[in-house]
């Protein structure tokens, strides 16, 4: 039975929500949000221009897009959704078994998503494989999918990439390097619009101050862990919230401060109880 393809106007609204962007989000500065809104209801057809910026934005091809049938769209949406949960989680078992499926990747049209199966595959050979190479490798060939130097505007999941990249750096005991992959994902996480900015941004920050302290820059280590805390706590967010607070905790023990040390240590276990429920 031949698959059911869907419109120009349907894939482009599937790929947005996919890409957690808004109408105005996507529209912005390409064509006005109403003219968006008739083209993914079919109301209107798009120019090749228009065609082609929407596309950039949200980092497929048009021939990506028209070649797109709507039960592999369904199919992929649900899996890379599994996998999300699976990552924020932090169940790696799980989230290696999802991506061992077969021909997984004959599936994958878009770069973005291609980006997020090696950024998994990577997180994966790091915590649970404790491959440190091939973590690295992985994590280069996610970020090679869509991040260049020049680029404008850069995504939450190439920020989380080049910090991972700085944290696996570390672990190979490449320090300079690392530093500059860590400072250079919290820089560009200070100039990500809010609107685009992840829930598991605290990650970026965890990595850094993970390196200061073992580095024994103390002081900058506290700072950069309480900025995670907090962006975790505006975010409503968990991940890596638990983390964050007993490294603060760790920091403060180093300092001295054996008073705040307990707070957080005691803060990383409410949050940690909290995560298992």
């Amino acid at each position: 039975m031949e698959k059911e393809k869907l419109s120009f106007g349907e894939v482009i609204k599937t790929i947005r929500k996919q890409r957690k962007m808004t109408q105005k989000m996507l529209s912005q500065n390409i064509c006005s949000q109403s003219v968006l809104s008739r083209i993914e209801n079919d109301g209107e057809i798009p120019n090749v221009l228009v065609m082609a910026q929407l596309c950039q934005r949200m980092g497929v091809t048009i021939d990506q897009v028209m070649s797109m049938h709507s039960t592999e769209v369904q199919h992929l949406h649900e899996l890379l959704e599994q996998m999300a949960y699976c990552f924020f989680h932090k169940d790696y078992d799980k989230l290696q078994h999802l991506l061992e499926k077969p021909n997984l990747l004959n599936h994958l049209y878009l770069d973005t998503d291609l980006q997020l199966y090696y950024y998994y595959l990577g997180s994966c050979r790091f915590f649970k494989d404790q491959d440190h190479e091939l973590a690295l490798e992985d994590l280069k060939q996610g970020l090679a999918y869509t991040f260049r130097l020049e680029k404008a505007n850069v995504s939450a999941t190439e920020i989380q990439l080049i910090s991972c990249i700085g944290r696996v750096y570390e672990e190979l005991g490449q320090e300079q390097t690392a530093r500059e992959n860590l400072a250079y994902s919290l820089q560009l996480f200070y100039e990500l619009p809010p609107e685009r900015m992840s829930n598991m941004a605290a990650k970026v920050f965890y990595n850094y101050a993970h390196f200061l302290h073992n580095q024994g820059e103390y002081s900058q280590g506290l700072k950069i862990a309480k900025e995670g805390i907090e962006v975790a706590r505006k975010q409503k967010s968990y991940y890596y919230l638990d983390e964050l607070f007993l490294l603060a905790g760790l920091i403060y023990e180093k300092l001295g401060n054996d008073g705040e040390a307990k707070k957080y240590f005691e803060a990383s276990g409410d949050v940690h109880y909290i995560r298992s429920i």
